[in-house]
């Protein structure tokens, strides 16, 4: 695998005015295809639950929240005013943000190597991909932590090629953005340090102040998650580390390896998979022979740092398909860069990319299906919009009788995906109904008055997650629990609403384990 030097500017002191960049008609043409492509797929793909309880989140803005920090939850919250509540206008937010890594990633191709036609196809090569899709519309955390990861390699990258030492500052910056978007963006400390230390070339940064001043940038940048946590118990911060640990546990099980195998060459699709594996390999043989150049060191850092981590803990737990978003860049980057520079490959690399192009459609073409009946509760989907109308029309019967209401489901997703569907602006309840732990449900404000005595309309599905005993776990609570409708989502979904009447509070609960 050829991963040699270009000629792009390699000494320290470089001057801004040797940047100049190649013309890349093709590349702006490239991005401004695949956005308005997300733009149409935010406008036909339903809403996911993960999706609504970010949405969620925004109906209160606060500098923190239970699960992550807060800069998903705010572009959620600018979209949505921007366009109205819907289902575009929080998938919006997802397709601003991919806008804005393609924009970085292109740059950053660009100045590193010299090469617009790169930029191009690793640009497609990555927007091919399963991955990369489904997040570039879906406004998770991981959206801005993409973002983030890409500016502030970009930023090293500017060290590298300028030798000034605000780009350090920018990096800072950028870092700050990444955890402000998801914790994991910490890890782009030890990869701005690995750089530094296998670079013989950048060495010298360790001896000036600007690295250091970079991390109080990010620290500043970060600050309002920290006093957040600092006065919420640090429950944040400790449900994402301590919970994550715990979940591990300290058997040797190889086989999460193997799922995460499967599921990231499924999502990356086989070709680009192969080609930034190939990639992971060679610069690590690169590396020890000192063949890369700063420029490929950074990149290929950028992404062994993270893949190391993950690929340990995947012998000890299961690793969420997204965690590998920050990953994989770097290396379709690199495996690119190798395919191109033989000729004899380019054929090979259209192919390959056709079969991406197959997959990726084939998956997202999935989603915009209504109803379509999947296993294994795969469909989160289908039937929510009924299901609120019906909650909604049901709450106005009984309200109209001169009862109190309140809606709650034994599941934070539910909860969160019928309080986006209905047309009511009260909140709706979780688990926390049940006495038991609900994650940032339990952070919501409660009313001044409280719920005892209220009735409480629970909203059940045929999902695993909905799975409850009303026996034990709702009749103590309340006077008389009654199913009064039921919708079928054209036999992907069926979901029962119940009426449970004279609510006694959550002491009067079963004692029994947390449900998160």
């Amino acid at each position: 695998m050829n991963l040699t030097a270009t000629t792009s500017p390699t000494s320290p002191a470089a001057p801004e005015r040797t940047l100049a960049l190649p013309a890349a008609p093709a590349v702006w043409r490239l991005v401004a295809a695949f956005t308005l492509a997300r733009l149409l797929l935010a406008a036909l793909a339903p809403l996911t639950p993960q999706e609504a309880y970010y949405w969620s989140w925004s109906q209160f803005p606060s500098p923190g929240y239970f699960d992550h920090p807060p800069l998903a939850t705010y572009s959620i919250w600018l979209t949505t005013h921007l366009v109205g509540k819907s289902v575009f206008g929080v998938k919006l937010a997802a397709v601003l943000w991919s806008l804005g890594w393609n924009l970085l990633l292109a740059r950053l191709v660009r100045e590193q190597f010299r090469d617009a036609r790169l930029a191009f196809w690793a640009l497609l090569a990555l927007n091919l991909t399963l991955l990369y899709e489904i997040f570039g519309v879906s406004p998770t955390p991981d959206a801005p932590l993409l973002f983030g990861w890409v500016g502030t390699v970009w930023a090293l990258g500017r060290v590298r090629l300028t030798g000034q030492g605000r780009w350090w500052l920018v990096a800072g910056f950028f870092l700050g953005l990444a955890c402000m978007g998801k914790y994991p963006g910490a890890l782009l400390g030890p990869v701005a340090l690995a750089w530094v230390l296998l670079s013989p070339g950048q060495r010298r940064w360790l001896l000036r102040p600007e690295p250091y001043l970079a991390v109080l940038v990010a620290v500043l940048v970060f600050s309002p998650v920290l006093l957040w946590n600092a006065q919420h118990d640090w429950v944040s911060l400790t449900f994402q580390s301590t919970r994550r640990l715990g979940e591990m546990g300290s058997r040797f099980k190889p086989r999460f390896f193997a799922v995460l195998l499967a599921t990231q060459a499924l999502l990356l699709t086989p070709y680009v998979f192969w080609i930034a594996v190939r990639a992971a390999v060679a610069g690590g043989r690169a590396l020890l022979a000192r063949r890369l150049d700063d420029g490929e060191r950074l990149l290929w850092v950028a992404a062994a740092v993270p893949l190391a981590i993950f690929v340990v803990a995947s012998f000890r737990g299961n690793v969420k398909i997204n965690w590998l978003i920050p990953v994989w860049w770097p290396l379709i980057v690199l495996g690119a860069r190798a395919v191109l520079a033989d000729p004899g490959r380019l054929r090979r690399l259209r192919a390959g990319l056709a079969s991406a192009a197959v997959i990726t459609v084939m998956g997202l073409g999935l989603t915009v299906v209504p109803n379509l009946p999947l296993p294994d509760d795969l469909n989160t989907w289908s039937g929510w919009p009924e299901a609120a109308a019906r909650v909604d029309q049901v709450e106005t019967q009984l309200r109209a009788g001169g009862e109190r209401t309140f809606v709650f489901s034994p599941n934070y997703k539910i909860s969160a995906l019928i309080w986006f569907y209905r047309q009511r602006p009260e909140r709706t309840y979780a688990h926390d109904i049940l006495g038991e732990r609900a994650l940032q449900f339990d952070m919501f404000p409660q009313p001044a008055d409280g719920l005892k005595g209220a009735t409480g309309l629970l909203v059940l599905s045929d999902q695993s997650q909905s799975e409850i005993d009303l026996t034990r776990q709702v009749a103590p609570l309340f006077d008389r629990v009654e199913r009064v409708a039921v919708v079928d989502a054209g036999g992907a979904r069926r979901i029962e609403i119940y009426r449970c009447s004279g609510y006694k509070g959550k002491a009067a609960a079963h004692a029994g384990g947390p449900r998160d």
